[in-house]
């Protein structure tokens, strides 16, 4: 009896003694005693080549960040386009064993493009480490010196970006998914967008391999995108968003470049579509507003007209025999050219064709927010 009770007590000696140890470990203080540093880059300057995207870049190496007792340490390599660093731009993070890192060709013209750097033209790439405890926040963090290196990053390639979903124009055809107009890392279109209705984009007129949503929880992590977007977007299920706008034509913006990928929906200054009448006044009728050529409605918002075209003619469409609010031409503003993409007043250029005399069906669709030149 009296065995046990001592087997008892000795027992409870010990579960106090654990107790106060691993208090004692909890209030282990642990602090940084040194940055992590930049040893070396494997170049001073580099010019980049997309025909060699996957070729080796450059290298960097630094030492190990010290502190005060041992612990997991991270750390994350940054590239910014000024030395304060005021919008850095993360290639990436690296656990304690590894202390040097080399960055491909690709992955070092993403950080040149998202911090600024002009294509075909050499700039100054500053580069950091940060050593780091934790994951999200961040914690004991520790900067490097910065050093420097000259890039010449050459014109990435964007993605195309098609629209579908009942809340277009098109409805959920893959098919007919409306594809934007493209300039550099940017994508535009004036479309129809209908109140309370979904959609996405797809990187093709199929539904695989490539569909774009909003990078939000609960969407599929392959189709997350769009890391900042209007109000009227929110996600909608694992696949798409839904518009919460008026129904009407919107301005879509698409910004594509690395470490942006934005949406931006805003309505589009002629926001209606179903006009009783639309005008074609350019060099075809000697750029007379009042005496226009009258297009045929074949259905809401689409109208076409049958005429010959010559070289250099240039035009516009119109809602009304004058200069007015109504007026539609080739997207963007003062983009002369052929692209297919209507804007409307403000932001739009000629529509300029280059005609060989034969007859020609041109046909205008205010709701999709495109026009075609067909030769018969």
């Amino acid at each position: 009896m009296k065995k046990n009770i001592f087997t008892k007590m000795i027992l409870a000696l010990i579960a106090v003694f654990s107790i106060y140890a691993c208090s004692d470990r909890d209030m282990l203080t642990v602090e940084n005693q040194g940055a992590p540093m930049i040893l070396d880059l494997s170049a001073e300057s580099v010019v980049l080549d997309g025909n060699f995207a996957n070729n080796p870049a450059v290298t960097l190496a630094w030492q190990t960040a010290t502190y005060s007792a041992p612990t997991e340490v991270s750390y994350a390599i940054q590239a910014s386009g000024d030395a304060e660093f005021t919008a850095p731009y993360e290639l990436g993070t690296v656990n304690q064993s590894v202390r040097t890192v080399t960055y491909s060709a690709e992955q070092l013209n993403k950080a040149a493009q998202a911090i600024g750097l002009p294509a075909n033209v050499a700039g100054k790439m500053y580069l950091r480490v940060i050593s780091f405890l934790g994951t999200t926040p961040r914690f004991l963090t520790a900067t490097s010196n910065v050093t420097t290196m000259m890039v010449t990053p050459y014109e990435l390639v964007y993605p195309s970006f098609y629209l579908v979903g009942d809340a277009s124009y098109v409805g959920w055809t893959s098919q007919n998914a409306q594809l934007l107009y493209k300039e550099s890392s940017f994508s535009y279109i004036y479309t129809y967008l209908e109140q309370g209705k979904s959609f996405r984009f797809l990187g093709q007129q199929d539904w695989n391999p490539i569909n774009y949503s909003i990078d939000a929880p609960g969407i599929k992590d392959d189709y997350k995108y769009f890391k900042q977007v209007p109000a009227t977007i929110s996600a909608d299920g694992e696949e798409n968003m839904k518009f919460s706008g008026a129904t009407g034509i919107y301005k879509i913006t698409i910004d594509a470049a690395t470490g942006k990928q934005t949406l931006d929906i805003s309505a589009s200054p002629v926001f209606d579509y179903d006009v009783p009448a639309v005008y074609m006044v350019g060099t075809v009728n000697g750029w007379n507003e009042a005496n226009p050529l009258e297009m045929t409605k074949t259905a809401t918002g689409v109208f076409e007209y049958t005429t010959t075209l010559g070289a250099g003619t240039e035009f516009k469409f119109l809602g009304q025999k004058s200069w007015g609010n109504l007026e539609w031409g080739n997207i963007l503003k003062d983009n002369s050219g052929n692209s297919g993409f209507l804007g409307p007043k403000g932001d739009n250029g000629n529509i300029a064709f280059e005609g060989d005399g034969s007859n020609y069906k041109v046909t205008v669709n205010l709701k999709a927010g495109t026009y075609s030149i067909v030769k018969l």
